[in-house]
């Protein structure tokens, strides 16, 4: 199983970094190929997707070799982060029947506006949100690196356990998607 993490936000002293980090060791642990992309990897100024640069092609390969996605982000005035938005917008078709986890950071409201903004834009790009985790305060929720709260403990294992199911299940349509784009990168 081959899933991608996005940290989307470049900001310093980015808090969901913590979080992106943890996610992305809980998958290896379960024997996941999990790479974390960041978008500070990526910043890019534009959104023309018939545009290619070096940066698009090699998020494009990243997405298309992907089974599940999960986005970390921050809650910033009430929706996600502009460079993620503009990472996202790069490209579209390859993300049909990616099952997605969105994972929000926030102090306050637990990032629920940053869901709602997020889930509405991944059906749009023909994603399928499968599950979520609302992490609050996070300074409080780890030490050293390390989770501290067993309950958050079980919903990221379950969010694990949902995407492993949907990436299953969708297999089929993501193999179809790879093959018709697969055939596009050759041209």
């Amino acid at each position: 199983m081959k899933v991608k993490i996005i940290l989307g936000t470049a900001r310093e002293g980015r808090k969901s970094e913590k979080v992106a980090r943890y996610i992305t060791a809980k998958a290896r642990e379960l024997g996941w190929e999990a790479e974390l992309i960041d978008v500070r990897d990526y910043l890019l100024a534009y959104t023309h997707r018939w545009k290619t640069t070096p940066e698009t092609e090699r998020y494009r390969k990243k997405i298309l070799e992907a089974d599940a996605l999960i986005i970390v982000a921050p809650e910033y005035n009430g929706s996600y982060p502009g460079e993620l938005k503009i990472l996202l917008d790069t490209i579209y078709e390859e993300y049909e029947a990616l099952p997605l986890g969105i994972v929000t950071v926030s102090s306050v409201t637990g990032g629920v506006r940053l869901l709602q903004e997020l889930r509405l834009a991944s059906v749009n790009y023909r994603m399928l949100p499968v599950g979520q985790v609302l992490f609050y305060n996070v300074d409080d929720l780890f030490k050293d690196g390390e989770l501290r709260d067993g309950k958050y403990k079980e919903r990221v294992e379950w969010l694990l356990e949902t995407l492993e199911k949907y990436a299953r299940a969708l297999r089929p349509i993501r193999d179809e998607v790879r093959r018709e784009l697969g055939e596009e990168i050759g041209k």
